[in-house]
């Protein structure tokens, strides 16, 4: 299976704490440092978009988003066009992606640990409808691959306690909601996250 868009999507700690507007000017600066992988296009707004997209930076190759979809605030980071590496690379990265923008975020001292993410949980979509339909075949075509991202993703010997949940329905996207019981740190899964310069070419 060779998806080539693909979204993970990361889980606010405080989910309350953190109005999608006042990273607005914080993705703007990302933006114009190029602080992102890939090519960043522009910042668009959908906040007013009940369950919707929120804020997000509009890439050429990726899209970043402190995402508002199913009613659950986080940070999310959707490959679009032009993967590298195998289904478990390209999960990874991605989750590193959006590790390494809550990390940005932080720094900012308008938001600061308001954008902490939640290392416990990660939704994992695969938007390629035609290759991927939300049913159980795909889900045992992409279990070794998701073990893959688990055992990373856990400290050593902690993977085994990770579950694996499908999502939604057979008119939906497939996607998995993986629950980690020893997670590395946020910064730890940061450092797997796209090298800048990777895609901007």
């Amino acid at each position: 299976m060779e998806p080539h868009r693909i979204s993970v999507k990361l889980y606010l700690n405080d989910e309350g704490a953190l109005d999608p507007e006042e990273v607005v000017p914080a993705f703007h600066r990302i933006v114009r440092d190029e602080a992102v992988a890939g090519i960043a296009v522009d910042v668009a707004r959908y906040a007013h978009v009940v369950n919707g997209p929120g804020v997000m930076i509009i890439g050429h190759q990726q899209d970043h988003a402190v995402d508002l979809s199913e009613g659950r605030p986080g940070i999310s980071a959707t490959r679009k066009r032009d993967p590298e590496g195998t289904l478990a690379d390209r999960i990874v990265a991605l989750v590193g992606d959006a590790a390494r923008l809550s990390v940005e975020l932080q720094t900012d001292p308008a938001l600061g640990s308001r954008a902490d993410l939640r290392t416990d949980e990660i939704l994992v979509t695969i938007l390629d409808r035609y290759e991927a339909p939300n049913n159980d075949e795909t889900r045992v075509r992409v279990e070794p691959a998701l073990r893959e991202v688990i055992t990373t993703l856990s400290v050593e010997g902690g993977a085994a306690t990770a579950t694996v949940t499908r999502e939604g329905t057979a008119r939906d996207c497939f996607a998995v909601r993986i629950t980690l019981e020893q997670p590395q740190t946020l910064a730890a899964w940061s450092q797997h996250a796209t090298p800048i310069v990777a895609l901007a070419r």
